[in-house]
């Protein structure tokens, strides 16, 4: 049995800054807040001296921006978190065959197209645009629909992956998730946030989303591999996806049911058909505040 230890274990750090402008009564509108957060990792083995060292390393911004209610614009605030990590090694996710060669295990590629979340070789973008809930006008938009949707939702998820079939079979791919969509926030406007940073939230989201395989496994030479491993050479899955969290400081809870499918409408385990996700993400850490007034941190 390999035996390994952990040289180099998670270390992070967060640097906020924060500006406000100076224009009397409105010195508390138009700020921003920019995080940085980077993790890394050094692993060896203890068992085989000469065996090649893996490392991984990982670097997230996150940026906020708050407009206020001057001039009682359309947008009233919005944020972008994004993850980018890089290692020396992709994940591999090996098939499990029976004596006649078909795959038994379809679920574990079929969910990791579904949610392709990797800590090796992946990146994660999610950005959410607050509409002005205050916004003075007598049009449809801010007296119905502005009750019903807070804002809208983008998000980006793409990694890496090695699928082996067996011994002499194995191929390198990417997957690709994106979605967009419309959410409703439940709290107040003027509850969800601490000087003018988003701190707590309870939203409800409807969003539109697609699952794409790209790489080496996506070309027509591979068509028939894609097919052992997924039951299906598709490359292109799409559909709805409902989603439901809330938000405490910096910890973002949230339960996602996807119900995608592909343009063959196979039946695909764990990818296909209404799935459910649950995650649990943390956006905050130590900071350092850096007045803009002076040289000082």
């Amino acid at each position: 049995m390999r035996n390994s230890v952990l040289v180099f274990a998670t270390v992070m750090t967060l640097f906020s800054s924060e500006v406000h402008s100076q224009q009397g009564d409105t010195q508390n509108e138009n700020e921003f807040f920019i995080d940085f957060v980077g993790t890394a990792n050094l692993q060896g083995s203890i068992a085989e001296v000469n065996e090649e060292v893996e490392g991984s390393a990982g670097l997230g911004v996150i940026y906020e921006r708050y407009l206020g209610d001057r001039n009682n614009p359309l947008i009233n605030s919005y944020d972008i978190e994004s993850y980018i990590n890089v290692a020396s090694s992709v994940d591999q996710l090996d098939a499990i065959t029976d004596s006649d060669g078909i795959v038994t295990n379809q679920r574990l590629f079929g969910s990791y197209v579904l949610n392709p979340i990797s800590s090796k070789q992946s990146i994660f973008i999610n950005s959410n645009v607050f509409l002005n809930p205050e916004r003075d006008s007598n049009t449809f938009y801010d007296r119905v629909i502005s009750q019903i949707i807070s804002g809208v939702n983008f998000r980006v998820i793409a990694s890496n992956s090695a699928w082996k079939l067996d011994n002499n079979i194995e191929k390198n791919l990417g997957v690709l998730s994106f979605r967009y969509g419309i959410f409703h926030e439940f709290l107040p406007d003027n509850k969800i946030r601490v000087n003018n940073r988003r701190k707590y939230s309870v939203y409800l989201g409807a969003n539109l989303g697609w699952r794409i395989i790209v790489g080496d496994l996506s070309s027509d030479a591979n068509q028939s591999i894609r097919e052992q491993f997924l039951g299906t050479d598709d490359k292109n899955f799409s559909g709805t996806e409902l989603t439901f969290g809330f938000r405490l400081n910096n910890i973002i809870a949230e339960f996602s049911m996807p119900s995608v499918g592909g343009s063959r409408r196979s039946d695909i385990e764990g990818l296909t058909d209404t799935q459910f996700l649950f995650s649990i993400r943390f956006i905050g850490g130590f900071s350092l505040k850096l007045n803009p007034d002076t040289n000082e941190n």
